[in-house]
């Protein structure tokens, strides 16, 4: 209705981004994005630090999580050790931005444009977090943002999905 549609405008202007659908949770907006983006039957390259909920959202669609080793000093994934272990079943990397600290983006997109793979960040700990000038939001084909009361900024339950092609809005709504 008119208060979700208003919700999804604020959160664009203060996430500072293109596009955003809401969900009633982040793990199932994760779920809809992985089904939006056509990513199923295969791998997708995660972190272990992170709530299960990321890696139950890449079972659910039929996604083998592979589990990346993290830099000690963050608990970020550590973007060096992914391309050993991409293979031909590889679909998705599912970096996790934690405590606030992004992941390296930068290289995680060669990383990712190199293999014609899909980056779908976990930003649930990065609600208003900038970088170079742009919402972290604007990262990779989505990022899925979780408002749990735990979280920085929450509605006691709740998620979005942000993303930068229009044409992802539908399918998001529909998955």
């Amino acid at each position: 209705g008119p208060l979700v549609a208003e919700l999804q405008e604020t959160l664009k202007k203060r996430l500072q981004v293109q596009e955003l659908v809401v969900f009633a949770n982040g793990h199932l907006g994760l779920d809809c994005a992985m089904k939006a983006l056509n990513l199923h039957d295969g791998e997708a390259i995660t972190t272990p630090f992170t709530y299960i909920s990321t890696s139950q959202a890449l079972r659910m669609n039929g996604l083998k999580p592979i589990f990346c080793d993290i830099k000690e000093d963050t608990g970020i994934i550590d973007e060096e050790k992914i391309e050993p272990l991409i293979t031909e079943k590889t679909k998705v990397i599912v970096p996790v931005h934690v405590y606030g600290f992004p992941c390296n983006y930068q290289r995680i997109q060669q990383i990712a444009d190199k293999y014609a793979l899909k980056v779908v960040y976990d930003a649930a700990h990065t609600f208003g977090v900038t970088v170079d000038g742009k919402g972290i939001g604007t990262l990779g084909d989505a990022s899925m943002f979780s408002f749990h009361a735990t979280k920085v900024f929450h509605t006691v339950e709740g998620g979005a999905v942000a993303f930068r092609d229009p044409e992802l809005k539908e399918k998001l709504i529909s998955a």
